[in-house]
């Protein structure tokens, strides 16, 4: 049986400004297994983002709950729910977020030098997923001399050399063009698939979302 990953129950966010309630998305609830990758699509301001980082751990719901292989992180303290976090998320952005003084190499083994792997171990690690990635030519390359498309795969890199459950994109193709986005996705989708981890992505692009096994539009909430 497929294990689930990630489940959403009813889950809200709600923002005041004054006296007001501001709710960017209606209740929304789905589960996410290993293997599987869910798009989730709506206009500017349906409050995606918002939804991407609930469901990653980064911000708490304000009702309802969300489970990270069956833990509640609602219930959690923040220092728990950031080794959650830390142990099964990988998370890619619109903007790579490298650290500019330190080549693709670097910041690839960051993640598991924080987790005080030994330098040779994350640096193998780095350099293997790097290679899988296409980079093997830029492994010493600050970001700067990268491209935007080679920027994004590192990355890419950086969010699955951890080896997470699940990867959560936010627009991870949006500050591309059309050729280098799609590119960018295929790598994204096949190293997510060949690691057997959960994808949910964020994106305004039909044809991506069309890629992915389900599809959540923020305007309905469907359940999935």
């Amino acid at each position: 049986m497929t294990r689930v990953v990630l489940r959403a129950d009813q889950v809200q966010k709600v923002f005041r400004d004054g006296p007001r309630e501001i709710r960017p998305f209606a209740p929304v609830s789905l589960s996410v297994s290993l293997g599987e990758s869910l798009a989730v699509v709506g206009p500017s301001g349906a409050g995606k983002s918002t939804l991407l980082q609930v469901l990653g751990g980064v911000d708490s719901p304000s009702l309802g709950h969300v489970e990270i292989l069956g833990q509640s992180t609602s219930d959690m303290s923040d220092a728990a729910r950031t080794r959650l976090r830390n142990l099964h998320v990988g998370f890619v952005y619109q903007f790579h977020h490298l650290l500019a003084e330190f080549s693709a190499l670097e910041n690839v083994a960051m993640p598991l030098r924080i987790r005080r792997a030994p330098t040779s171990e994350a640096q193998e690690r780095a350099r293997e997923i790097l290679c899988r990635v296409g980079l093997e030519q830029r492994l010493d390359h600050s970001p700067a001399r990268l491209s935007g498309g080679e920027r994004q795969r590192v990355a890419i890199a950086r969010a699955l050399v951890t080896q997470p459950s699940v990867v959560l994109a936010d627009e991870p193709t949006g500050n591309l063009d059309r050729d280098t986005a799609h590119a960018v996705f295929e790598c994204l989708i096949e190293r997510v698939c060949a690691q057997e981890a959960a994808l949910i992505l964020v994106t305004h692009d039909a044809q991506l979302a069309e890629r992915c096994d389900r599809v959540l539009d923020l305007r309905s909430a469907s359940r999935l």
